[in-house]
């Protein structure tokens, strides 16, 4: 199964900002057809569909993370979950 969770820093952001961000992350992720497993106050977890195309579906949407202006920079916590791998995307890829 693949995976992302996402935690944007709450501690340095209002209230509204975090609010936009997760919206703009949701859409980002909506786009590609993904699912939304679990929204909690500045945190989201994306699950496939069990499609053999989600995996570049999930790529695709985390291209589009690294590239809207605010997302990568408020970001706590990124995993890519790839079945059992746990890769940190914010050192290996968003920050980069």
């Amino acid at each position: 199964m693949y995976k992302v969770e996402l935690k944007f820093d709450s501690n340095c952001l209002d209230v509204e900002t975090l609010e936009e961000l997760c919206s703009q992350t949701d859409e980002i992720f909506e786009q590609e057809d993904l699912n939304c497993a679990d929204r909690q106050y500045g945190k989201r977890i994306y699950l496939d569909k069990g499609r053999k195309e989600d995996y570049g579906r999930f790529w695709a949407a985390i291209f589009a993370l690294k590239d809207r202006v605010g997302i990568a920079e408020h970001l706590e916590e990124c995993f890519w979950y790839n079945g059992t791998d746990r890769e940190n995307l914010i050192t290996d890829f968003l920050r980069n």
